[in-house]
């Protein structure tokens, strides 16, 4: 048999029986099936060789790309990473008509912004056993907004947006440690997600983090999923305490959260509940604000301060009492809806009001409102009411979200609420919208709108680090959003 039909006798062979191996064994399999025909005198030595040489070199390039990717690795110790992130470019306009008339600027004058802005947040979660960590980064120091805006500088006083050196900075905006300690409660320190069950952001702003400890307990009977969220955050200062003689800075306010809930489900596959009860102490009673002032709401034609400071900031009395609730129906097989809504009360409020009152005149004492509210409509698509509930979009799906919205001026923490809808303001009602459509699972075009005026026109509308730093009302916000997820 001359040198080319054992060749491809051989060829033919090797080829029938690697039919049943998988690519990555091809090149081991190979070298062994022509070492045999050697071995039986089908092939010479030097015919075997010509043969393997081409395996030979592509057993070693894999095994060096396979070192190389070794070198991106995690300890022994560690179970599980997972590197996640987001990418967001926006565009957006506000608007507000100005309630005051400052020096040469006459009420009822319209303030509008319009910009483009970006976000960028990264993060890697590890699992090791029963513990695990969150690590996350974001490009905005501000804690209720990771956005940039597009030509902002960050060079101290210099305008010049696209300046070389202009490089922004990263911010760390989680480090938490966590224990599942049980396979029903978990408990977590360091800087961490807001774990509480919201329907949408108008108490806690959905970029504030909790520093602190908090405890995340849960626990199925049936077809009911019990659940119960529980936090010591520390709200302002670091823990140097001064006694009553000595003034109060240097005190720490710290917020106690406890809520409790239900997720049921009433008809398999097709219906659903979720419920929560919370109750949110602010301990420090205004203590860390400069001379304990109270808090101090703007009047209804009142210019605006200049400085975010006490005692417009000032968090004293604040017991709130927060109710949401959502059901969820999936009208077809493959489209939801879901009804929800929030009520809040704080249960300090007369006493925040009381104060406000007796501290700063007779001006202050126009009506006590310590109420928030809001009830809202999601139709959208999902594949089941798992994923419904969840908010899981793939690709193709869209949702359309609408809801009433009403804060009144002693009801809620100024500091914490959205600075989107009704831009950070209390003594605010109106509509906002959402709708999404996902282009890819990680690809979404987004659209928010909102139209809020104030409530009670005896007071303005108070706010600390609004977009728009006017007292004002007619408040109009339009957004566009496309985020890409990693």
């Amino acid at each position: 048999m001359n040198f080319k039909l054992r060749s491809l006798v051989a060829a033919t062979l090797a080829g029938s029986m690697l039919m049943g191996f998988g690519v990555n064994a091809m090149a081991d399999s190979t070298t062994d099936i022509v070492n045999a025909l050697v071995a039986k005198g089908v092939l010479t030595e030097e015919e075997g060789a010509l043969l393997t040489k081409g395996r030979t070199d592509e057993a070693a390039g894999q095994a060096k790309a396979i070192k190389k990717a070794s070198k991106l690795s995690v300890s022994d110790a560690i179970d599980n990473a997972k590197i996640y992130g987001d990418i967001r470019a926006r565009y957006e306009a506000r608007s507000i008509d100005r309630l005051d008339a400052a020096t040469g600027i006459p009420a009822g004058t319209n303030y509008d912004s319009n910009r483009s802005r970006y976000k960028i947040g990264f993060g890697v979660e590890t699992k090791a056993g029963d513990w695990y960590t969150d690590l996350a980064f974001a490009l905005s120091a501000s804690g209720r907004s990771d956005n940039i805006t597009y030509g902002d500088s960050n060079l101290g006083g210099s305008d010049i947006g696209m300046s070389p050196k202009d490089k922004q900075a990263l911010y760390v905006k989680r480090a938490m440690l966590g224990w599942n300690v049980t396979p029903w409660l978990a408990v977590e320190a360091g800087r961490m997600k807001n774990p509480l069950y919201m329907v949408n952001a108008m108490v806690f702003d959905n970029d504030i983090v909790m520093e602190g400890a908090q405890e995340k307990l849960k626990y199925t009977i049936g077809d009911t999923n019990l659940f119960a969220n529980l936090g010591q955050w520390v709200y302002t200062g670091g823990g140097i305490q001064a006694n009553d003689a000595q003034g109060t800075t240097g005190r720490q306010n710290m917020v106690l959260a406890f809520q409790g809930g239900a997720q049921q489900v009433f008809v398999a596959d097709k219906m659903s509940g979720k419920f929560a009860v919370g109750y949110y102490d602010y301990t420090g009673n205004n203590r860390g604000e400069t001379g304990a002032l109270p808090f101090k709401p703007f009047l209804g034609n009142a210019v605006a301060p200049t400085a975010n400071v006490a005692p417009f900031t000032a968090v004293n009395d604040l017991q709130i009492l927060d109710i949401p609730a959502e059901l969820n129906y999936m009208a077809t097989s493959n489209v939801g809806v879901r009804a929800y809504g929030e009520y809040v009360v704080n249960t300090k409020g007369s006493d925040r009001y009381n104060h406000a009152c007796s501290k700063y005149g007779v001006a202050y004492c126009v009506g006590n409102d310590d109420k928030a509210w809001l009830v809202g409509l999601t139709v959208g698509s999902a594949k089941d009411l798992k994923s419904f509930e969840a908010k899981k979009m793939a690709k193709g799906d869209w949702n359309a979200n609408i809801w009433y919205q009403s804060v009144g001026i002693y009801a809620l923490d100024q500091n914490a609420v959205d600075t989107d809808i009704f831009d950070g303001r209390l003594n605010m009602e109106g509509f906002a919208v959402k709708a999404q459509y996902n282009l890819e699972e990680n690809v979404a075009f987004n659209f928010t709108g909102a139209w809020g005026d104030r409530k009670n026109d005896a007071y303005g509308s108070s706010y600390t680090k609004p977009d728009i730093t006017v007292n004002g009302t007619n408040y109009k916000l339009y957004q566009f959003d496309v985020t890409y997820k990693f």
